[in-house]
């Protein structure tokens, strides 16, 4: 017995869906936000949003105002604004990429049940109740989400090109609304560029040889997506140059702070070496040619910079580490009174250790101005391993925990107050004797609670494995099979933009693991939703395939 019938309408699908979205709210009840003393993280967008809320845009200036991207903070204060608890909205966020996804793929699966098995499928993704890192205030609480509502959009406009010009144009909108924000989120979501193209590109060829739409929908369905991208990019840009005289998005983009950076990862010497981008040697020979960096030797290699090692548990500066004491440095050194004085002052250290390779009194690498050091030879047979590592932590889930045990706020009762009032939500408690003090009742419901969360987990772990390499070797032999038609399954473009799209973060990710550091959960929670999701297509294309009904409606 299913539990909607092959007769029923929208609206309880609609219902369904939403039902089972209280009751895994219900479930994760028990996981409460988190509040930590992170200046450069949680804290961070705490203020940043509490500075949106009161009109002041991201707050006063100075090295961390602009060294990330803003739309979480912009996140923040919509859901305070909202009256929405932080943690249930990120949850809403993500219920409602799940309910695009299938909105996306109705036009060719009529029965509900099957749109309910998706979504259940994506809506108990256990890393969305991974804790304590979905109990924070970090951006991966909404990067699933954005990821999938990417995706979900590009599938949406695929399968409707040949649709009203309505239908067309509002999917156009959500995928450029859903990008952008994706974009502005973290860094590294160059990532969705793959997927984005290829399903595009496909969907060209399709109209094409089929005649299904036009490349003229098409091509406008585009530029409304780009235009919505470039519009809020440049809204960002203004804010930013308005409040704080900068044209970028954040700092680390702008040519005065690349010339710095990228001056100080030129500097070869002996001591060079893997995680460490400017060890002591290169500081000490920087400090001899450039003045401008000079002024930044009591900072960086006195007790402040102390301070940045000894929480690396290290010996010097590892790359996770030196970005930040270095900005902090200059802000020591009394350059971010305005943004005129910092961006001109990294653009004096870049030019004068430029001058100095050029003038022999450095030994230098060509000029480098990315953010990530410089690649070596012996990273070339690490490639390939640290990959296939990264792939198989991501298809088997690995890392995953719902357990609240031990785990503790952080903070004086000022910060803690704060972080309620702007997330409307509840903490984590900072005291153990108050955890002990619960009643009974209350401690065994929340434990039950936490079972459930990690057996759901434990039952991903066990079977998304299987399935995903399942899933390769079944698209593959689809993929070989003779074409009756001359359009290959809609799936299988699905499948393979979403593999594209997979292949791309682990890529990116395996350069960060090779050159800076090997802590990259946090960026590895947005690939999930993507395994998820390529195990749904290939489910598909096998159910299409023994109905022998391709590109037609499953009935």
């Amino acid at each position: 017995m299913t539990i909607i019938s092959r007769t029923s309408t929208p609206a309880r699908l609609v219902l369904t869906c939403i039902a089972f979205f209280l009751i895994k709210l219900w479930l994760i009840g028990p996981l409460e936000l988190v509040a930590v003393k992170m200046p450069h993280d949680d804290l961070l967008f705490i203020n940043q949003a509490e500075n949106i809320i009161e009109g002041n845009w991201l707050g006063p200036y100075n090295q961390l105002t602009l060294i990330k991207g803003s739309f979480y903070p912009i996140f923040i204060a919509g859901a305070h604004f909202l009256g929405i608890p932080l943690l249930t909205a990120q949850q809403i966020l993500y219920a409602i990429a799940c309910g695009v996804v299938i909105w996306a793929l109705s036009p060719v699966i009529r029965q509900p049940w099957i749109l309910l098995l998706i979504f259940l499928f994506l809506l108990l993704n256990p890393f969305t109740y991974n804790y304590p890192a979905m109990g924070r205030i970090l951006r991966l609480g909404i990067y699933q989400s954005l990821g999938m509502l990417a995706v979900g959009s590009m599938i949406g406009l695929y399968l409707r090109i040949g649709d009203s010009w309505k239908k067309t144009v509002g999917w156009a909108v959500l995928n450029g609304v859903s990008i952008s924000a994706l974009w502005h989120t973290r860094e590294e979501s160059i990532w969705i560029v793959p997927t984005l193209v290829l399903m595009t590109l496909v969907l060209a060829l399709r109209i094409k040889i089929s005649g299904y739409g036009s490349f003229k929908h098409l091509i406008t369905a585009l530029l409304i997506s780009a235009m919505i991208w470039l519009g809020l990019t440049a809204t960002l840009k203004g804010l930013n140059s308005h409040f704080y005289g900068v044209s970028a998005t954040i700092e680390m983009q702008t040519a005065e702070f690349k010339s710095a950076y990228g001056g100080l990862l030129r500097i070869r010497t002996d001591s060079s070496r893997r995680f460490y981008p400017v060890v002591s040697e290169a500081r000490q020979q920087a400090y001899k040619v450039s003045p401008a960096f000079a002024e930044l030797k009591p900072f960086l290699d006195g007790e402040q910079g102390k301070q940045w090692i000894d929480l690396a548990h290290s010996d010097d500066f590892p790359a996770g580490f030196f970005i930040w004491a270095f900005r902090d440095a200059v802000a020591a050194a009394g350059y971010y009174q305005d943004s005129t004085l910092a961006l001109e002052f990294y653009r004096q250290i870049g030019l004068e250790i430029d001058a100095a390779c050029k003038a022999g009194k450095l030994d230098c690498r060509p000029r480098y101005t990315s953010l990530m050091p410089p690649w070596s030879r012996e990273y070339n047979k690490l490639l390939l391993p640290t990959f296939a590592s990264i792939f198989k932590r991501i298809v088997h889930f690995q890392g995953f925990s719902a357990d609240i045990e031990d785990i503790m706020s952080k903070g004086n009762a000022e910060m803690m107050q704060r972080i309620e009032l702007i997330t409307r939500e509840k903490l984590r408690t900072s005291r153990m004797d108050k955890l002990k003090g619960y009643p009974d009742y209350h401690n065994h419901l929340n434990i039950e609670k936490v079972r459930i969360l990690n057996d759901v987990g434990a039952f991903y772990q066990l079977l998304i494995p299987p399935l995903f390499y399942g899933s390769l070797v079944l698209m593959l032999l689809l993929g070989l099979v003779p074409k009756t038609r001359r359009m290959i399954s809609h799936y299988l473009v699905f499948y393979l933009s979403l593999l594209a799209g997979l292949c791309s973060i682990v890529f990116i990710l395996s350069l960060v693991v090779l050159t800076s550091y090997a802590s990259i959960h946090r960026a590895m929670h947005v690939s999930y939703p993507l395994v998820l999701l390529m195990i749904v297509c290939t489910l598909l294309a096998v159910i299409e395939v023994i109905y022998h009904r391709r590109q037609e409606p499953l009935r």
